[in-house]
């Protein structure tokens, strides 16, 4: 299990904090290169980043409101950690699109990278940072699977001795890991296709990526024991991964179809 801090030199940063930041440092660069390092491609982004971190924030806020409501003082307390991935991906996108419309207005004689190339530019992003999220929250012990009795009756891979946000160390789902497997499948299967054909992801890529992480995370709620509201029977950020998969699932077709209408 990573060490809950990070030692740099003379700097102590916490793990999650430090491999998220490179996960979204390394999904930047890969963007901004398809662009060639366009500042006004750098600057939708930096808007899309900003939106998404707040929308972040809110959701995680919302989705454990039981315990924000007593403790109001820390909802913007971003070191002690607390951001859903749902959100982030929702504050991106829409920021993106708002920040995008909105440079055209201020702006309209100049050329911007058209939305979807934009999109298309995030792909690796989805893979990438959600593999420095779940290897984040094996350090800070969020995401937590649920307890079993005993190790022995599972495979290794399925379960592991690890702690909760509280510190308590129990046997139980390896949640975390399934998280790692997710996004490594993910991201290579994106590594294969960009090794079978030259053309760039584009935006049916972007989506039909999105669809498959949701459902993935999806699964992975049945296994998670960290708090969050319940509705149906199902935890909110599995009805969340749900909307978001069937969101990702249409506009995937939608450009395909777009796209084969054009040809």
């Amino acid at each position: 299990m990573p060490s809950l801090y990070t030692q740099i030199g003379p700097w102590t940063v916490q793990t999650f904090t430090l491999v998220t930041a490179v996960g979204i440092i390394a999904s930047a660069y890969i963007g901004l290169r398809r662009f060639h390092f366009d500042e006004r491609a750098a600057n939708l982004y930096l808007m899309a980043l900003l939106a998404g971190l707040v929308l972040a924030r809110l959701l995680h806020v919302l989705l454990n409101w039981d315990y924000f409501g007593d403790h109001q003082a820390e909802i913007w307390n971003l070191s002690a950690g607390g951001l859903d991935w749902h959100g982030g991906l929702l504050g991106g996108v829409f920021g993106l699109a708002l920040a995008h419309r909105f440079m055209q207005i201020l702006r309209p004689a100049a050329a911007l990278p058209p939305l979807p190339h934009l999109l298309a530019g995030l792909v690796w992003a989805l893979p990438l940072i959600g593999l420095s999220g779940w290897y984040g929250c094996m350090a800070a012990g969020c995401g937590y699977g649920k307890e079993v009795w005993t190790l022995a009756d599972f495979p290794s891979w399925v379960v592991w001795e690890s702690a909760d946000v509280f510190g308590i160390v129990a046997p139980r789902y390896s949640t975390q890991r399934y998280g790692l497997i997710v996004c490594g499948l993910v991201g290579l299967a994106l590594l294969l296709r960009s090794r079978r054909t030259a053309a760039p992801a584009d935006e049916r890529v972007f989506w039909f990526t999105l669809a498959l992480l949701s459902a993935g995370m999806f699964v992975i709620g049945f296994f998670r024991a960290d708090h969050t509201l319940i509705f149906a029977g199902l935890r909110g950020d599995q009805v969340l991964d749900l909307l978001l998969a069937g969101w990702a699932g249409v506009l995937a077709f939608r450009s395909r179809y777009n796209s084969a209408s054009v040809q």
